[in-house]
Protein backbone atom coordinates (compact mmCIF):
# COMPACT_ATOMS: atom_id res chain seq x y z
CA UNK A 1 0.00 0.00 0.00
CA UNK A 2 1.34 3.35 -0.83
CA UNK A 3 1.45 6.28 1.79
CA UNK A 4 -1.46 8.63 2.24
CA UNK A 5 -0.16 12.21 2.75
CA UNK A 6 -2.32 14.59 4.26
CA UNK A 7 -2.41 18.42 5.02
CA UNK A 8 -4.32 20.23 7.56
CA UNK A 9 -3.91 23.78 6.97
CA UNK A 10 -4.63 24.54 10.27
CA UNK A 11 -2.07 25.65 13.57
CA UNK A 12 -2.93 23.07 16.34
CA UNK A 13 -2.77 24.44 19.54
CA UNK A 14 0.92 23.59 21.51
CA UNK A 15 0.60 21.89 24.90
CA UNK A 16 2.35 25.01 26.50
CA UNK A 17 -0.88 27.14 25.58
CA UNK A 18 -3.20 24.56 25.98
CA UNK A 19 -1.75 24.29 29.68
CA UNK A 20 -1.37 27.85 30.21
CA UNK A 21 -5.20 28.54 29.36
CA UNK A 22 -6.36 25.85 31.25
CA UNK A 23 -5.05 27.67 34.53
CA UNK A 24 -8.16 30.00 34.45
CA UNK A 25 -10.36 27.52 32.38
CA UNK A 26 -10.12 24.14 33.69
CA UNK A 27 -12.83 23.09 30.28
CA UNK A 28 -10.12 24.67 27.99
CA UNK A 29 -8.39 21.70 27.08
CA UNK A 30 -11.28 19.79 26.57
CA UNK A 31 -12.60 22.37 23.92
CA UNK A 32 -9.71 22.53 22.05
CA UNK A 33 -9.26 18.70 22.05
CA UNK A 34 -13.11 18.42 20.71
CA UNK A 35 -12.35 21.07 18.20
CA UNK A 36 -9.06 19.92 17.08
CA UNK A 37 -10.32 16.32 16.91
CA UNK A 38 -13.46 17.28 13.99
CA UNK A 39 -11.13 19.11 12.31
CA UNK A 40 -8.52 15.98 11.97
CA UNK A 41 -11.57 14.05 10.99
CA UNK A 42 -13.34 16.12 8.90
CA UNK A 43 -9.86 16.27 6.41
CA UNK A 44 -9.31 11.99 6.74
CA UNK A 45 -13.50 11.10 5.93
CA UNK A 46 -12.97 8.92 3.06
CA UNK A 47 -9.40 8.00 3.58
CA UNK A 48 -8.76 3.90 4.80
CA UNK A 49 -5.65 2.17 5.50
CA UNK A 50 -4.96 -1.50 5.35
CA UNK A 51 -2.06 -2.69 6.18
CA UNK A 52 -0.57 -2.40 9.77
CA UNK A 53 1.15 -1.66 11.30
CA UNK A 54 1.97 1.89 10.68
CA UNK A 55 4.33 4.67 10.75
CA UNK A 56 3.08 8.25 10.92
CA UNK A 57 5.12 11.07 10.09
CA UNK A 58 3.56 14.71 11.08
CA UNK A 59 5.66 18.08 9.85
CA UNK A 60 4.88 20.59 11.53
CA UNK A 61 5.20 23.37 9.31
CA UNK A 62 5.68 26.46 11.59
CA UNK A 63 6.63 30.02 11.18
CA UNK A 64 8.24 30.49 14.61
CA UNK A 65 12.36 29.17 14.77
CA UNK A 66 11.84 29.33 18.62
CA UNK A 67 8.75 26.76 18.94
CA UNK A 68 9.63 23.73 20.96
CA UNK A 69 8.83 20.43 18.94
CA UNK A 70 8.12 18.38 21.70
CA UNK A 71 4.97 20.82 22.16
CA UNK A 72 3.17 19.75 19.59
CA UNK A 73 1.06 17.00 19.88
CA UNK A 74 -0.72 14.89 17.45
CA UNK A 75 -3.01 13.10 20.15
CA UNK A 76 -5.95 15.17 18.49
CA UNK A 77 -5.30 14.10 14.80
CA UNK A 78 -5.04 10.92 15.96
CA UNK A 79 -8.16 10.66 17.54
CA UNK A 80 -9.68 12.23 14.03
CA UNK A 81 -8.00 9.52 12.23
CA UNK A 82 -9.71 7.08 14.41
CA UNK A 83 -13.21 8.63 14.05
CA UNK A 84 -13.34 8.83 10.56
CA UNK A 85 -12.58 5.58 10.10
CA UNK A 86 -8.89 5.89 8.51
CA UNK A 87 -7.50 3.18 11.30
CA UNK A 88 -9.57 1.70 13.55
CA UNK A 89 -7.39 2.35 17.03
CA UNK A 90 -4.67 4.34 17.41
CA UNK A 91 -3.11 1.50 19.68
CA UNK A 92 0.26 0.12 19.18
CA UNK A 93 -1.33 -2.69 17.34
CA UNK A 94 -2.06 -0.19 14.40
CA UNK A 95 0.76 2.07 15.09
CA UNK A 96 3.90 1.59 16.07
CA UNK A 97 6.24 4.66 15.19
CA UNK A 98 5.39 8.57 15.62
CA UNK A 99 7.69 10.54 13.89
CA UNK A 100 7.45 14.81 14.49
CA UNK A 101 9.73 16.97 12.19
CA UNK A 102 9.91 20.79 12.25
CA UNK A 103 9.78 22.60 8.78
CA UNK A 104 10.21 26.12 9.08
CA UNK A 105 7.24 28.12 6.59
CA UNK A 106 5.62 30.96 6.22
CA UNK A 107 2.13 29.63 8.00
CA UNK A 108 1.37 27.29 10.46
CA UNK A 109 -0.46 24.22 9.24
CA UNK A 110 0.50 20.42 9.59
CA UNK A 111 1.66 17.73 6.55
CA UNK A 112 0.29 13.97 7.81
CA UNK A 113 1.98 11.35 6.06
CA UNK A 114 1.20 7.48 6.71
CA UNK A 115 3.12 4.70 5.92
CA UNK A 116 2.61 0.81 5.98
CA UNK A 117 5.42 -0.81 8.14
CA UNK A 118 4.72 -3.75 5.95
CA UNK A 119 6.81 -1.93 2.86
CA UNK A 120 10.47 -3.06 2.61
CA UNK A 121 11.27 0.78 3.43
CA UNK A 122 13.36 2.37 6.40
CA UNK A 123 13.19 5.58 7.96
CA UNK A 124 15.56 8.34 5.95
CA UNK A 125 18.48 9.53 8.24
CA UNK A 126 18.82 12.36 6.12
CA UNK A 127 17.10 16.03 7.25
CA UNK A 128 15.45 15.45 3.87
CA UNK A 129 15.74 12.88 1.60
CA UNK A 130 17.23 13.91 -2.07
CA UNK A 131 14.21 13.89 -4.39
CA UNK A 132 13.05 10.29 -3.30
CA UNK A 133 9.88 9.20 -3.72
CA UNK A 134 8.91 9.01 -0.30
CA UNK A 135 10.60 12.59 0.78
CA UNK A 136 11.03 11.16 4.28
CA UNK A 137 11.43 7.27 3.81
CA UNK A 138 13.26 6.04 1.28
CA UNK A 139 14.16 2.60 0.01
CA UNK A 140 17.71 1.26 0.77
CA UNK A 141 19.95 3.22 -1.93
CA UNK A 142 17.08 6.24 -2.72
CA UNK A 143 18.82 9.18 -0.60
Amino acid sequence: QKGIRMVIDYKFENLNSIINKSRSNPYYANKVKQEETEIARLHFIGKKIKNFPITIVFRWHMKSKIADLDNMIPKSILDGMVKAGTIPNDNVKYIQKIVNEYVEDTKDYVEVKIYSDNQDTKMCMQRSCNGCKFETRCNDGDC
